[in-house]
Parts: C-alpha cells; structure tokens; sequence
C-alpha cells in the first residue's frame, strides 16, 4: 500500500498563517493536522483589570478583518454584565454596521480569495486580463461594504463610534440617502455575482456532522440570538455556552484551542450553516438567489459555503437598503440608553462573516472586568476542518500531487478561516532541577 504525505506550509489567501499536514495509507487518510503557527495572543487576559468600555475597542483589535464582529459581541455582552438594554434605534444601526463588514468580508473572500480557484488563476491579480470587468465590479463592492462601516462605524476598521448604550454619532438624512444609492448598485452587481457563480462547480464532498448558527425563531440574525443545532435541534442560550456545551482544548501542534459539542461531538459553523438553519428567514430576493444554485437544503457540502456567502450578500444588503429606508424616513434620535454600573455577568452569541462567535464577561461593582473569553469562528471550526481532511481521501487518491494539494488548499479555503483570531492559546511546561 502506497504511503504519501501533504505538508502545505502557509495555506495561501486566507487571513494569518496555517499549515496543513494530510498523511494517507492508499486512498484513505490516516491523520491530518490543522497546524496554526502564529504566536500565541492574550486578548482575554489583556481586558482583565481594565474598565468594561475598554474592552470594546481592545476586542476590535483580534482583527481587522471582523473587528465590528468583536466590537459588536464585547459591547453587547458587556451590557448585559452591567445590565444595559439598547433601544431599537441602536440594536437597528448595530445591524446596519454588522452588515457593512458582512458585505465587505464575503466579497472579498469569494471575489478575491475563492473565485481564482475555480476559474484557473493563482490569484485575482491574474484574472484581470480575462476579466477585467468582473474584478473592477467586487472592488467596487468592496468600496461600497467599507463606506458603510465608515458611515456608522467611524472608520472602515476598528469602529470608533460604538459606546454602550447607543453610539457616539448618527448619520444625516443625506448621508443615509447617499448610502442607499450605493446599496442599490451593490444589489444589482450581488445579482450579476450570483449569475456568475451560478455557472462554476463546486467540488462534491459531503461530510455530514453537527452545524451550529445563532437563531431566534423570527429572523435570520446576526448579532443576537441563541445557539441553535442544526440536526439535534438542540437549542442553547448564550450564557450556557460552556455549561455541557462547548469544550475547548489544547493541542501542542498548534497555538489555537479546538472545540466540541456534546463532550466530544465535532461541529461547525459558517455561512453554509446560517442558511442551513435560518434559510426560511432570508428575504425574498435572496431566497431567489438559493433556488439559482442546485444546493439541496441541509447542505453538508463545506465547499458550498462560497454559495452561503453570495445569498448572504444579497440578503444583507437588502436588510441595509430596507434600515437605510427607514432613517431616511424619520432620522435618528439621541436614543442612547442611561446606566448605572453594577456587578454582573454578560455572554453573548453574535454570528461574524466566518461564523458563530461568543464573548463572555464578568464586571465587578466598579466596572472592572475580572473575567474574560472569546471562541472565534476558526477556533469552532478547527476540528471540523480536520475531520473534513481525514475524509478527503477519496477525492485526492487519483490526483497528482499538484491537483491534491490545490483540492486541500481550497478545502482550508472554504472555511475562509480567519487564523489571527483563532491564535490565543499557549502551553508552557516548566522543568525543575
């Protein structure tokens, strides 16, 4: 029987660096490793000590990527530690900021980082004298998604208007006006995307376990809401997210800590696992989006999570058109909520571009954080991504090593892992004399 090995150092376009190590006996693979490299970070023990505002803009700092992802989560579960209750107005604008980074990180993923894979290129600087259009259109996209984070947020990274309670500032009639052309023409180019996309083929692999996305029974939410199980049904609140639920561990091949379930059980979360779960809650538009793609619903295809990302796109900018109607309307309002701080407990599940993301607080009577923890999308989706390499046998037996390794890459790739976040784990062994 054959032995054959794959060691891909620094998966390329995906945010940090990761390798992956696949060894097979024949067709079939014996152990793989999601090995993540970088530096071990201290987010969580940094926030201990300082005061609960500060941890907003500190958490942001995991990654520029879906830093509102982690402003959004540590605002909103440091609010409910100190008892606040936003008002509608701002849970609204949260969401239109929320969208902002969703629309600028899975275009950016699908445009830039997945779609040279399907169509043949080493990268989207290739594909420009083939499809100079097509490139000029998710740049122009990705403009678009960082002017609203701008608009609402402050600044396109790292928003500095998010205070608990409200927002530092709201947009004018005419800013909300002026955004709103510029979301009708991302919807037009979302469509002209979608019919794109519709015409390349994923690969086929199906590796069937546990999904887990926020939902609430109502929506297709974002940034609050309840762990839901996509095939127990198996329904979670956000401050028993450890409680029998999620266990994490250390591994010494990597600086991420790997998740499970139900003592032991793998899972994951992603886009593909938000439609999965909320699809019946997407608009109508978006809804026509899925019915382009020949995608059965539950979907257990990872690779298909590029396809979750187009029917997001247009289901979240309609949900920004649709808030940015609202304010043109009847504008915003001082609406910010007043508190007194006291000593409490907030845990919080929001769903970043990558998937399901949890921040977890203790404050004392002073507003000090005694306690901190985040699980990032990538550190709940480690294990899954292992699972998925172990069962990748089949599909890479027969390649040449190039093709093998370009399927592997791709596989790392759907998951759109965001490593930065996930490095936050170190293990240090003393040795006395």
């Amino acid at each position: 029987m054959t032995s054959k090995s794959y060691h891909i150092k620094h998966i390329c376009r995906v945010e940090g660096h990761g390798n992956l190590l696949v060894e097979m006996e024949g067709d079939e693979v014996n152990h793989a490793e999601m090995q993540i490299i970088e530096g071990a970070r201290f987010f969580e023990g940094i926030a201990v000590g300082r005061k609960y505002d500060e941890a907003i803009n500190i958490m942001s700092r995991i990654c520029a990527i879906c830093s509102t992802s982690h402003q959004l989560s540590a605002v909103g579960a440091l609010e409910r530690s100190v008892g606040i209750e936003p008002s509608k107005q701002v849970h609204d604008f949260r969401v239109l900021l929320d969208h902002g980074e969703n629309l600028q990180s899975h275009i950016l993923h699908v445009g830039m980082l997945a779609l040279p894979d399907f169509l043949g290129f080493d990268g989207a600087i290739q594909m420009v004298p083939k499809y100079p259009n097509e490139v000029k259109m998710v740049l122009s996209m990705k403009r678009t998604a960082n002017d609203l984070q701008t608009l609402i947020g402050g600044r396109e990274i790292h928003p500095v208007n998010i205070k608990p309670g409200g927002f530092g500032a709201y947009p004018t009639t005419n800013q909300l006006k002026e955004m709103k052309e510029k979301l009708v023409v991302f919807k037009q180019n979302t469509q002209a995307f979608a019919d794109l996309l519709a015409t390349l083929k994923m690969p086929e692999f199906e590796n069937k376990t546990e999904q887990v996305a926020v939902y609430d029974g109502k929506s297709y939410p974002f940034t609050l809401g309840d762990h839901k199980c996509l095939l127990s049904g198996k329904i979670v609140k956000p401050e028993d997210y450890k409680k029998n639920f999620f266990k994490e561990e250390v591994r010494g091949y990597s600086s991420a800590k790997f998740s499970t379930i139900n003592d032991g059980e793998i899972y994951y979360v992603s886009p593909l696992a938000r439609v999965n779960i909320n699809n019946k809650f997407l608009t109508d538009d978006a809804k026509k989006v899925l019915a382009q793609f020949d995608m059965k619903i539950p979907n257990f295809n990872p690779f298909n999570n590029n396809v979750a990302r187009v029917i997001e796109l247009m289901h979240c900018v309609d949900e920004a058109i649709e808030i940015t109607d609202k304010y043109i309307e009847k504008p915003p309002k001082d609406d910010n909520k007043e508190f007194t701080i006291k000593a409490g407990t907030g845990s919080l599940a929001t769903e970043a571009p990558r998937g399901l993301l949890n921040h977890s607080y203790d404050v004392d009577k002073n507003g000090i954080i005694k306690r901190a923890d985040v699980i990032t999308p990538t550190a709940h989706n480690l294990n899954k991504i292992e699972d998925d390499a172990k069962k990748f046998g089949s599909l890479i037996a027969d390649k040449t090593d190039e093709e093998a390794e370009l399927l592997l890459n791709m596989l790392v790739r759907s998951y759109d892992p965001c490593i930065s976040c996930s490095a936050h784990a170190i293990r240090i062994d003393l040795q006395r004399k």
